[in-house]
């Protein structure tokens, strides 16, 4: 299964705005203690899907077309 971990509206260089979304993985498990959720990989995309870069805690890229995008202060 997979869920949002956290929406950013960010700003590209141009001064558009692009949202990025964090996903993660996570396999829920039923066992004899109740249900357990084992959390995994993380991907990080923009809202029309393209595949994003962590650059640091305030700036993204683009992979497919370099642009940086950074979320506002």
């Amino acid at each position: 299964m997979e869920r949002e971990f956290g929406r950013h509206r960010c700003v590209t260089e141009d001064g558009d705005y692009v949202e990025v979304i964090e996903y993660q993985h996570v396999k829920i498990v039923d066992t004899d203690m109740g249900v357990r959720r084992y959390p995994g990989a993380r991907r990080i995309v923009t809202a029309d899907g393209a595949s994003v870069r962590y650059i640091d805690k305030m700036t993204f890229e683009i992979i497919d077309t370099g642009k940086l995008v950074k979320r506002p202060d």
